[in-house]
């Protein structure tokens, strides 16, 4: 038990440490646009190696996850696929940096955005699959709501995100991904809980 706390907790503080760069390179990159830049973008150039830790910390912190669920939840193979789709697509577009505005597209850079897009739509189903899961079962119950609300705006900020143009593209991006995230941390944290409780009641 003592070792799945420790991957969970890792998990949990490897995305805060994400949201923690994601906030700092908008102070220390002032030269992209909070409206319309991708976050990708601060992966180029730099301190670019800060913002790939970030993402990196994203797809350990999604592997992470993965195995604290499966190991103490029995889920459908819709949660379970998903949920790892998006743990690839988050290593991929960690490794594969994103083509700048007004450069020649290159294998590197469309798998980066090919990835990411995946990525993201699978977790905002993977969000509404797991809320499913948590409604079947009673200590995780309260999270059955909450996740299928994330999900669905997931959902519909994903649309809206592929929609908006691209003066407000940046923007967009940026609630998904905080949304996402938050989803993430929520969930890791009341595993986290609930795996402390267990071993207390022990």
């Amino acid at each position: 038990m003592h070792y799945l706390k420790t991957i969970v907790i890792t998990g949990l503080y490897s995305h805060l440490f994400f949201v923690f760069v994601f906030i700092l390179m908008h102070f220390i990159r002032p030269d992209k646009s909070i409206l319309a830049s991708f976050v990708s973008e601060y992966a180029v150039g730099n301190y670019g190696w800060l913002m790939t830790t970030g993402f990196f910390s994203i797809a350990i912190g999604a592997l992470c996850l993965i195995a604290g669920l499966l190991i103490t939840i029995k889920a459908s193979k819709t949660a379970i696929t998903t949920l790892v789709i998006w743990c690839i697509g988050a290593f991929l577009f960690s490794i594969f940096t994103t083509d700048l505005p007004g450069e020649t597209p290159t294998p590197q850079g469309l798998i980066h955005g090919l990835s990411a897009l995946i990525a993201l739509f699978s977790l905002g189903i993977a969000i509404i699959a797991w809320g499913f899961t948590f409604n079947i079962i009673n200590t995780w119950q309260h999270m059955a709501k909450i996740s299928c609300l994330f999900g669905v705006t997931s959902a519909v900020v994903f649309i809206s995100f592929l929609l908006s143009p691209p003066s407000l593209r940046g923007l967009s991006e940026r609630i998904l991904i905080v949304w996402d995230i938050t989803w993430i941390i929520l969930v890791s944290r009341q595993l986290y809980i609930k795996l402390t409780q267990s071993t207390l009641t022990f």
